[in-house]
């Protein structure tokens, strides 16, 4: 049994990942103790989490003639408790974690694995531990030592609702995450042999498992944070703020001082249900997606054009790709591609004294897994990229929990252009900017 505390705070917290379903390992001749069991992964840099169970919006009051009060409670549809933690940004891993999938050498979204309904990267589970109170928790020595007054909590068939990057002038870059979880299970006393919590279509624990959390650790990813000053966003192909005829017009996009840059991407699923059944027995994602980019700017120069153009021509859907790098001095850690954008609203505001500003809010629709014409793509310098050392994203036995591995040199290939500049600073090809020339027409 665990110590008793008398307050838990972020010393003691330490947050991981696995797949959802796996083999039950068997290492001898008795099921019921000669068992192997999958490394959970630690995510990185987390500065908050919190969760909530809502167990009355899955029942209903059963009333009747003769009684003003309840006669009893009913629960009609499966609870989803709900998730959400915040990171620094750092150099993908968490990403890939996640199950997100690197956009290396190929034009792949960051989210096709999802999309697909992959086994090993739609789902997760996520077990956040507690130390003991006054304990850091990445005290490795007191993980083994002490590791019976830590407590556990998993939670289990884990589904992303949304990932939120934020990248704004005096602030460390930074991403949000929601989750939607069908349990929680709470472990007392313990860190290691943690039954699954996943559930299977009828409701029940699938016990497909062990998991055993590793000391957790700061990490190696070649940086302690990542820095404002490191980001750039540059738009590429741009058909809606160049000079020409027949555009809306507006600011020119090229020459912007930009303050800040969110990039979201929903991920929500539709519920369905069934007689006979449980729980769900499926949860798709939600089509269209709308990945949208809110970029705020100080207004510097204007370019040509009239909103008649919207009207009255095609200028309304003109695109353009935008590209945000994050990078830790020379070395790009970050690459976020969106591709195929339009421009859905421009805000302009002028105070007194104040410098005049622009919010821009562009959104590109991902139409499934295979989309390549428009929405996110991700690379990651997770791996073997210069300056890191090689980080293991895979469970033992072979448990696979991450998309795919970085290399040294990851070209992005979006809509007809490479763009070849690589991770070590270095540019393979005479400008390391998107070669316009093999796009298309």
């Amino acid at each position: 049994m665990a110590n008793s505390r008398t307050r838990v705070i972020s010393q003691s917290k330490a947050l991981y990942v696995t797949p959802t379903g796996w083999p039950l390992f068997f290492t001898g001749v008795d099921e019921t103790t000669d068992r192997d069991m999958i490394y959970g992964h630690q995510l990185h840099r987390i500065d908050n989490f919190s969760f909530d169970i809502d167990l009355a919006a899955s029942r209903q009051d059963v009333r009747e003639f003769g009684q003003l009060a309840r006669i009893a409670t009913t629960r009609l549809t499966e609870i989803n408790p709900t998730l959400t933690f915040g990171y620094f940004l750092g150099n993908g891993e968490n990403e890939l974690a996640l199950g997100f999938d690197n956009s290396s050498g190929a034009p792949r979204p960051i989210a096709s694995g999802i999309l697909s309904e992959l086994e090993q990267q739609a789902q997760r589970n996520v077990f956040v531990v507690t130390a003991d109170e006054g304990i850091d928790a990445f005290d490795s020595a007191n993980w083994v030592t002490g590791g019976v007054n830590h407590d556990t909590i998993g939670f289990g068939n884990c589904f992303l609702s949304s990932y939120s990057v934020n990248l704004a002038v005096g602030e460390i870059p930074r991403v949000d995450v929601e989750m939607q979880a069908s349990n929680v299970v709470f472990y007392e006393g313990m860190h290691s042999g943690l039954f699954s919590p996943s559930l299977d279509l009828e409701g029940e624990r699938t016990f497909s498992g062990l998991v055993y959390l590793p000391p957790a650790s700061t990490g190696a990813m070649g940086h302690y944070v990542l820095r404002p000053h490191d980001v750039s966003v540059s738009f590429y192909d741009d058909g809606i703020s160049n000079t020409g005829e027949n555009k809306v017009g507006g600011v020119a996009f090229s020459g912007l001082p930009i303050q800040s840059c969110t990039i979201d991407l929903p991920l929500s699923r539709e519920v369905i249900e069934k007689l006979g059944a449980e729980r769900a027995y499926a949860k798709p994602v939600d089509f269209p997606i709308d990945v949208t980019c809110s970029i705020n700017a100080l207004v510097n120069e204007f370019h040509t054009g009239a909103l008649e153009y919207a009207l009255t021509g095609s200028a309304g859907n003109n695109t353009t790709n935008i590209v945000v790098e994050v990078k830790d001095g020379s070395l790009v850690r970050n690459k976020f591609v969106l591709s195929g954008m339009i421009l859905d609203s421009q805000s302009v505001s002028q105070g007194l004294d104040d410098n005049e500003s622009i919010d821009l809010t562009f959104s590109a629709q991902i139409g499934g897994a295979n989309t390549i014409d428009q929405g996110l793509f991700f690379t990651a310098a997770t791996g073997d990229a210069a300056g890191l050392t090689g980080v293991d994203l895979t469970g033992v036995n072979g448990a696979n929990i991450y998309s795919g591995k970085a290399h040294a040199d990851q070209p992005i290939s979006v809509i007809g252009w490479v763009d070849a500049e690589n991770f070590d600073g270095s540019v393979a090809e005479p400008d390391g900017e998107p070669d316009d020339a093999s796009r298309p027409v």
